[in-house]
């Protein structure tokens, strides 16, 4: 950064400066300063001393320099060559035999078009300390801005005057004072980027050039750094681990990019062909099969149990959408694989068996015990098989035994080993299986196995459909239970509710805890768990007794499977999932979602809903039948400004004014302040004018005076009335008329079927308890409009924004489907309770039966059909009775 002084008192032509010749003068001794005041006495001289202004930037004190006349002529033409050479980019800087060389200051006014940094520059270093230094270059040292800048349009063109006729002069090398000291040169420092600014901050400029210097020196260029002696320790390039690896890798690169530019010369050179890729060796067909097969069988995949969901990985943002759709949709393939193979496999079991019912005893009569232990070893292959592709849903079952845990897969588990020992069995005794006194139950696991993967594969059909409803951009609401007991107590008082659990929604940017939700186990699940070590425990005492009674190897075993077979929790994973996918896909269609069984124990005792009245009554559901004006002057601004008042209230009415608000380009008022008055109207200050919209015992209570003679016909008083008025005086009459949407009618007459109460927060004198029960259809005693203090509870609950909230119940902001939802929870809770009620009946039922049967007439009395009977009978009871009445 260059200033520069102007020498203003200098009047003498620059023709005669060129003339005569330049001249490097010694400065002047000790310059002699005097005061303001003396300078201006002297002023009126004819030899009027030249004057220079200097400003300090420390103690803000102007003075004054005085100078003879031979003394201002040489400083005169001293200033003159300064310009030259900065012009030229040369300066030079005598300072030889100089004891007190000149005070350097800055001026307090800058040139225009100086560039100043954004630090103001307290010190300056004092010249004097700078003794013997010389500059022998200026373009050494990285100064980016122009000095001519700052010059006059006639001082620039002396000066090129000058730098031309110095050009056709001869040059004379400068040589240096013999008392001086020349710094030696070195190469040019220069920034990686362009500088315009070279910034001080509050230190002195010698300073921050030898830190720069210091800077440059330590380049990794060897030809710098190698004159570099600074007194601090300096870190050479070469002690850096870092560096170290870098040239490390570095010269690897290079040595591998030359090999490979010497093969392909070497290549290029002889014709060298390429080294072809080996070929694969061919695989036979039958191998190709079992690899296929074991990939489907290794993919088995279970929902996870209560041990294994904290290591699920959940939802967390929106980043992770596209992994966790391939993530559920794999699960659904695998879900798939599993049934079909059950299936096909159940299907081959139940043949043999028929196949052993039918003509077993046949067919070892003419062929012998050969064919008995052929069907045996296909009944053991199969049951091998049937293991193998649910191994994974076997150990889920039998891993929680370490702890003396169990869950739904725990009995089918010991009932596929009980099925196996006894085709391990019959292998040896074939003769009393096929056509005998025993029969095989394999196909009872297998059909278990197949409705257990059946209920998992409802279970991710449900997540997939809810998962596409939390991850769409479009707006989400979180339905939550209002906290404070004691508020919410006062709120249902007097309505049918008989706890104070509200449900509500508002706004959430997230909903998280997704498939933490959606997998939680349901009641039939874990009640199946719970029953499983009796079913076990009563299984093995009744083994026990049948081995003591009958003394048979094959019989005890056969008890054994029998008995754990009737002991399967058939419908464990069916009747919980089941209903649950039905209810959210009918909930999706109706802009909701329930994620799983939490979301309906969350909500299954709710007693009430609250709500505001514009979400009873959305644009379209409250009609402007007629408008009376009652002034004929500033009828459309009079009526902005109750729109404004309206809309601030967020009341019914405000969407009838949005045509004439459209027609004012959307532009209202500002509304200063809004106050609903209980059961009254709307009181709003506009530009210091009151504005009041509400009934006639608003009118009355402000002493407005309205004509009652306008709403005298009968026709007029089927309709509802709202009064507006501006500044104490009557401005026009509203006939309304409300009436409920048709999809929002039926849901809220089923949530009222359902036990819930309505909640209603208003502004609108006019919705009352009355009209709501009479347009929706519901009982007056299922709807309370509350007090204005309530509902400010109520505006605060559901107006908040919450950056992530639990994903148990959410909509799209409609109150019809919070409600629908809500009590379709209910319902839900209600049918699979059912289910399991019946489930666990037919399971103890079934216990009880088989247990007599076998004691008092042996297992051959239990052969696999009657069984079949006995199960399918129970599950499609279980099924019926959760189906019948739907949420």
């Amino acid at each position: 950064m260059s200033i520069f002084r102007r020498d203003k008192e200098n009047k003498e032509p620059r023709e005669r400066a060129e003339e005569k010749p330049r001249a490097v003068e010694e400065a002047p001794a000790e310059e002699e300063f005097t005061d303001i005041n003396e300078a201006a006495s002297d002023s009126s001289s004819p030899s009027q001393n030249k004057m220079e202004e200097i400003y300090s930037t420390k103690d803000k004190q102007v003075k004054f320099r005085r100078q003879q006349p031979l003394e201002e002529e040489a400083a005169a033409k001293r200033k003159e060559a300064a310009k030259d050479d900065l012009i030229r980019g040369k300066l030079e800087f005598n300072s030889a035999g100089e004891e007190n060389a000149p005070e350097v200051k800055l001026e307090a006014e800058l040139d225009p078009n100086a560039v100043v940094a954004d630090e103001i520059i307290e010190d300056v270093v004092d010249v004097k300390k700078l003794k013997n230094i010389y500059v022998q270059d200026i373009d050494d040292i990285d100064v980016s801005l122009d000095p001519s800048d700052s010059l006059s349009e006639y001082e620039k063109q002396a000066q090129d005057k000058e730098r031309r006729a110095a050009r056709q002069a001869p040059q004379v090398p400068y040589t240096a004072p013999t008392d001086t000291v020349v710094i030696a040169k070195v190469p040019v420092y220069q920034h990686e980027g362009s500088v315009d600014k070279l910034y001080l901050k509050a230190g002195r400029f010698t300073d921050v050039v030898e830190s720069e210097y210091d800077e440059y020196l330590k380049s990794t260029d060897p030809t710098i750094s190698k004159n570099y002696h600074a007194t601090k320790p300096m870190i050479k390039p070469h002690q850096s681990l870092l560096y170290a690896l870098s040239q490390i890798a570095a010269r690897r690169k290079t040595e591998s990019e030359q090999k490979q530019k010497s093969k392909e010369i070497m290549r290029n050179n002889f014709d060298e062909e390429p080294a072809k890729p080996k070929k694969k060796k061919k695989r036979s067909r039958v191998g190709k099969f079992f690899r296929v097969l074991g990939a489907v069988i290794s993919s088995g995949f279970t929902s996870p149990s209560e041990d294994e969901q904290d290591r699920i990985a959940d939802y967390d943002s929106r980043e992770d959408e596209n992994y966790m759709f391939e993530r559920i949709s794999n699960n659904i393939k695998r879900q798939s694989i599993h049934l079909a193979l059950y299936i096909v496999i159940g299907l081959a079991i139940l043949g043999l068996v028929i196949w052993e019912g039918v003509s077993g005893a046949a067919i070892v009569a003419e062929k012998g015990a050969g064919a008995a232990f052929t069907m045996c070893a296909m009944n053991l292959i199969l049951t091998g098989a049937l293991g193998i592709v649910a191994r994974h849903t076997l150990i889920d079952g039998l891993k929680p035994l370490r702890r003396f845990k169990f869950n739904c897969s725990t009995v089918i588990a010991f009932a596929y080993l009980a099925s196996l020992l006894q085709s391990l069995v019959s292998l040896f005794t074939c003769t009393s299986f096929v056509g005998g006194d025993c029969h095989l139950y394999s196909f009872i696991p297998a059909f278990a196995l197949a409705l257990n993967t059946l209920g998992r594969l409802l279970m991710a059909l449900r997540v997939k459909s809810n998962f596409s409803f939390i991850s769409a951009r479009s707006p989400a609401y979180a339905a939550k239970l209002y906290d404070d007991e004691e508020t919410a107590r006062r709120m249902v008082s007097g309505t049918t509710a008989s706890k104070g659990n509200i449900a509500y929604q508002h706004v959430t940017r997230f909903l998280s805890d997704f498939l933490k939700i959606s997998y939680a186990p349901d009641p039939s699940e874990e009640l199946t768990g719970k029953m499983a070590p009796i079913a076990i425990i009563s299984s093995l005492f009744v083994t026990v007794l049948y081995a003591i009674i009958f003394k048979s190897v094959q019989g005890t075993v056969s008890a054994l499977t029998v008995m754990l077979s009737v002991s399967i929790p058939f419908t464990g994973m069916l009747a919980g999932n089941l209903p649950m996918l039905l209810f959210s896909r009918r909930m999706l269609k109706e802009d909701a979602m329930v994620a799983g069984y939490p979301s309906v124990r969350q909500f299954c005792e709710t007693s009430a809903v609250m709500m505001n009245a514009s979400d009873l009554f959305p644009a379209g559901c409250v009609k402007l039948e007629q408008l009376i004006p009652l002034q004929q002057y500033r009828v459309s601004e009079n009526l902005l400004m109750a729109a404004a008042v309206l809309r601030e209230a967020s009341s019914p009415i405000a969407p009838v004014f949005d045509e004439l608000v459209i027609e004012n380009n959307n532009v209202l008022p500002s509304v200063e302040s809004v106050m609903y008055e209980d059961k009254s109207g709307v009181v709003g200050w506009i530009g210091g004018e009151r504005v009041l919209i509400g009934n006639m015992k608003l009118m009355n209570r402000y002493h407005i005076t309205v004509p009652t003679d306008l709403i005298s016909s009968k026709r007029m008083k089927a309709y509802d009335y709202a009064y507006v008025a501006i500044s104490g005086q009557a401005i026009a009459v509203l006939a309304l008329s409300y009436r409920a949407a048709k999809p929002l009618k039926e849901q809220i007459r089923r949530a009222e079927r359902s036990g819930l109460a309505l909640i209603v927060s208003t502004t609108d004198a006019n919705i009352t308890a009355e009209l709501i029960a009479d347009r929706y259809e519901v009982f007056l005693r299922s709807v309370k409009v509350t007090a204005p203090g309530y509902s400010n509870a109520i505006d605060e609950a559901t107006t908040k924004v919450e950056e992530a909230s639990r994903a148990y119940v959410a909509t799209r902001g409609r109150i019809g489907s919070l409600a629908r939802a809500v009590a379709g929870c209910i319902g839900v809770k209600s049918n699979i309770s059912l289910g399991i009620m019946i489930e666990i009946f037919g399971m103890v039922l079934g216990i009880l039966l088989c247990a007599t049967l076998a004691l008092n007439a042996t297992v051959a009395r239990l052969s696999i059909v009657e069984m079949m009977i006995y199960i399918g009978f129970w599950v499609a009871a279980t099924i019926i009775a959760e189906l019948i009445r739907r949420p």
